[in-house]
This record gives structure tokens, C-alpha cells and sequence, in this order.
């Protein structure tokens, strides 16, 4: 960021990974750090994971940091060819490491063996949200963003949360009670057309809601056409784009 190196964040096409890219949005935006890009694969074309011809392309746009949000674990040959291209890779993703870990710069994973985090259930937002909360302990005052910002988050990964089917105990419980309740007081216009469309009442939300209402129109993105609708319906910042998107999703 000091150096003004363009960063991209690579996530999952899913209803985990689209709402862990909205909180790495909001990180940006609140840092007012405006050389980044979120890429979200085409399931139909590029897959599951880390794909070589988009990564191609990233590189050709002269990224020098991806960051990948709810996959990578298990990326070895992607993320060696990514640092062939001239980037950083940090992976931060909740799936099963195994034998072979990629060589990123660093990766950001409970599950590893002898990591020392107290909890390894988190979903992959839930991970992006912890990479953001320690980056803006130790960063936050530095770029103005007052403390506590973070918790408007919780709507995105109270959402991700619940669609995941993560077990609801430990932090997971957490992040489902407080995400509810920032879910209510949303200020994400997106959301807020979303509710209206389908007769939500944002004070009355259930966590069936989330999971049945709310999830199927975002998921209905990657399925039915391309994922980054979904993303943007989530991170929309005006009127006519949040009510565009939101038609959209539900038919």
C-alpha cells in the first residue's frame, strides 16, 4: 500500500467467498486505497480455485499482491506460477491443507498443523474477517479509521456464516449472533433492496431467512450467470445500481 502496488483479491465464487471479498471491499474503501481489484472466476469457465489463465491475466495487468479469499490451500503449481508472473501471494482460506502447502508469503489458514489459532471451524469470510481485524489493530490509526469499524462487517460474514454450514458453536456462534444483529441495521443499499423485493422486514430477520431468502438469490449469480452480480448487488453505493442488481438476482 505505501508503495502503490496494485493488489488484487482472488475469491470463491460461493455465498462464503462473495461476501469475504464485500469485507475485503470495505478494508480498501475505508483505507482509501483505491489500486485494488477483486476477481471472482466464472464457475462454468475457469473452475473452482486458482486458475492459471486468469492469474496470466492478473499479472499482465501488473499486479504485485493477490490475496486469496476462501481457496488456495491446496493452489501449489497456481501459486508458483503466480510468483513466476512477479507476485505475492498470501492465501487466506479454511479448507483442509494438505501434504504440500503452496510457497505463498504467507497463508492464513486454522487448519494448518501446529497453528495456533484457538479455532479452526471458521468459514472463509470469517478468515478474511480476522485478516482485516489484524490489520486494523495494527494499522488502523494510521489510516483514520476509527476503532471498531470493523463490527459493520459482521453482516457479510454472519451471512457467509450461516450459508457455509460451518457448526454454529465456538466464534462461528459469534459471528451468526453479532451478524444478525448488523444484519438489522444493514446500511448496504443493496441489501436494503433485496429486503424489500422478497418482503423482508430487516428488524425481523431470522437466520431461516438469511439461509433461505437471501443466499439462494446470491448464489443464483454463479449458477445462472456470472458471480460478480452477486458482488455487486453487495457492495453497490447507489440507489439505481443496488435496485438493478437486486431485479436481477431475484428473477
Amino acid at each position: 500500500i505505501k508503495g502503490g502496488e496494485k493488489i488484487v483479491v482472488y475469491s470463491d465464487y460461493d455465498c462464503d467467498g462473495i461476501p469475504g471479498a464485500v469485507v475485503m471491499n470495505d478494508l480498501f474503501k475505508n483505507i482509501k486505497y483505491t489500486n485494488f481489484e477483486i476477481y471472482i472466476p466464472d464457475r462454468h469457465k475457469e473452475g473452482y480455485g486458482l486458475n492459471m489463465d486468469a492469474e496470466k491475466q492478473i499479472g499482465e495487468g501488473d499486479a504485485k499482491l493477490l490475496i486469496t479469499l476462501d481457496l488456495g490451500i491446496t493452489a501449489v503449481e497456481e501459486t508458483a506460477m503466480a510468483k513466476s508472473l512477479g507476485m505475492d501471494v498470501i492465501i487466506t482460506d479454511h479448507h483442509q491443507p494438505q501434504e504440500n502447502l503452496p510457497d505463498a508469503l504467507f497463508i492464513l489458514n486454522p487448519k494448518q498443523e501446529n497453528d495456533a489459532y484457538p479455532y479452526d471451524m471458521l468459514c472463509g469470510s470469517g478468515v478474511a474477517f480476522k485478516f482485516v481485524q489484524a490489520f486494523l489493530k495494527k494499522h488502523g490509526k494510521e489510516f483514520e479509521v476509527p476503532e471498531g469499524f470493523e463490527k459493520w462487517m459482521l453482516d457479510m460474514v454472519g451471512i457467509a456464516t450461516l450459508a457455509d454450514m460451518v457448526p454454529l458453536v465456538g466464534e462461528n456462534r459469534v459471528f451468526a449472533y453479532y451478524g444478525m444483529k448488523v444484519l438489522k441495521k444493514t446500511k448496504r443499499l443493496g441489501l436494503l433492496k433485496l429486503f424489500r423485493k422478497t418482503n423482508l422486514k430487516p428488524e425481523n430477520l431470522q437466520d431461516e431467512d438469511v439461509t433461505f431468502t437471501i443466499c439462494p438469490r446470491l448464489n443464483a449469480a454463479g449458477r445462472m450467470d456470472h458471480p460478480r452480480y452477486a458482488f455487486d448487488l453487495l457492495a453497490a453505493d447507489n440507489d439505481a445500481d443496488a435496485g438493478k442488481f437486486a431485479d436481477y438476482l431475484t428473477k
